[in-house]
């Protein structure tokens, strides 16, 4: 292909429970339906590193959540999100941008949400994404997290 977007070729979603990452969802659908492809929407379950304030953050009964809340709120995510295009979900465990560029590594595309907050003279994007951007083998679109209302 010479510059021609991929017609049935997966994109691969970084879901943290963000609304920087519902975002990103969002695009990555609207994205599949345009090229025909479709979304693998992944959540990675990392025990020592979840966002604060995210959904996937909060504890249950002094542990962290299981495998099996996690997938219902990654679920939850994408039932919000209206789309035609076929999504799949996974939950995975291990380092967020290992686990993300493991999944990403046969795909087309790769899309994370970043914060809308922060200004482009500050550093724009978090660990995992700067881990991405570094050692992605496919394009990888930076979805900025819809302004607050």
């Amino acid at each position: 292909m010479t510059g021609d977007a991929p017609t049935d070729g997966t994109i691969v979603v970084g879901i943290d429970g963000s609304p920087a990452s519902r975002q990103a969802l969002r695009w990555a659908c609207y994205q599949a339906e345009i090229t025909g492809g479709s979304v693998l929407a992944l959540s990675v379950r990392e025990e020592s590193a979840f966002l604060p304030g995210s959904e996937f953050a909060l504890r249950q009964r002094g542990s962290w959540r299981s495998d099996e809340a996690v997938r219902a709120a990654l679920h939850r995510t994408v039932s919000l999100v209206s789309t035609s295009a076929p999504v799949r979900e996974r939950v995975v465990s291990g380092q967020p941008a290992d686990e993300l560029l493991a999944a990403a590594h046969d795909a087309d595309l790769l899309v994370l949400g970043t914060d809308a907050h922060r200004g482009l003279s500050a550093v724009p994007l978090g660990g995992v994404a700067v881990e991405c951007v570094r050692r992605a083998v496919c394009p990888l679109v930076l979805v900025p997290a819809a302004p607050a209302r």
